[in-house]
């Protein structure tokens, strides 16, 4: 279902997870990955030169400005598109989803030596610096909030009884970061209509995180619209043992249920 190469990088901890989820998006979209590689390497030389006598105070605002101003990057109306989530998309057209647009902020800060690092914000993926310790970074909008603001974001996606605390402001390792942007992705391309795809990412999230019962609940409901009766009827089965008390379970019983005929061949 994923190349070899593809489920390498999944395994390796210290892949990027920029050039991870650029190789599978390229994969799904069956086009040459080198010409965005190379694109990615001309903007990180161009942003480099533009650092090269900025002090070191001024370095993130130069980023900021050479991301949004520069190459013009946006959000507009791509949050929650495929085509806001998939890099080769995203590259092609400087518009993206907040997952998106601050994984590449976060690579490019990365190569520059630029403290930025993304947290485990339960929304859209927000960025945090030492460099601005009372404040929260919005990839959508390009602009730093008061970090007072992030528990009003919470409160409004969660509930008006969510408070914020440190769990939420834990800064994320590759694997957390590849995960929100590949979560991002599932859930765009299922809405799209977009299912084997869908499936694909499903499984890169599996490749990631094996043990996650619900990932191989989605992988499952995804098969069975595809009418891949046998690893579908697998995977649903495991989530209900795995978790019986789930109130999901009695839908997933019917669905395995409603499973006949041959099963589709992915590829």
């Amino acid at each position: 279902m994923l190349s070899p190469d593809l489920c390498q990088r999944l395994a390796s901890r210290s892949a990027s997870p920029l050039l991870t989820a650029l190789h599978l998006a390229a994969e799904l979209s069956q086009q040459d990955v080198s010409a965005f590689e190379q694109r990615l390497l001309t903007w990180r030389d161009n942003l480099n030169l533009r650092l090269a006598d900025c002090p070191a105070s001024q370095r993130l605002d130069s980023l900021l400005r050479f991301f949004y101003q520069e190459l013009a990057f946006s959000s507009e109306q791509a949050q929650y598109t495929s085509q806001g989530c998939l890099l080769t998309s995203v590259i092609g057209e400087r518009r993206g989803g907040s997952a998106a647009l601050g994984l590449l902020l976060l690579d490019f800060a990365d190569n520059a030596g630029i403290p930025l690092q993304g947290i485990n914000f339960p929304t859209h993926l927000v960025l945090t610096s030492p460099l601005q310790p009372d404040a929260f970074f919005d990839p959508l909008a390009g602009h730093w909030h008061p970090l007072a603001e992030l528990e009003l974001w919470l409160r409004g996606a969660k509930g008006n009884w969510q408070r914020l605390d440190e769990r939420h402001l834990q800064p994320l390792d590759n694997q957390g970061l590849l995960l929100k942007l590949l979560g991002s992705t599932k859930g765009a391309l299922t809405r799209d209509g977009r299912l084997m795809e869908a499936v694909k990412v499903t499984q890169a999230m599996v490749e990631l995180d094996p043990d996650d019962p619900y990932l191989i609940r989605d992988r499952g409901y995804l098969l069975a619209e595809l009418e891949c009766a046998e690893p579908a009827r697998d995977d649903l089965s495991y989530f209900i043992e795995q978790c019986p008390d789930d109130p999901a379970c009695s839908l997933l019983k019917t669905k395995m249920d409603g499973l006949t005929g041959q099963d589709v061949t992915l590829h």
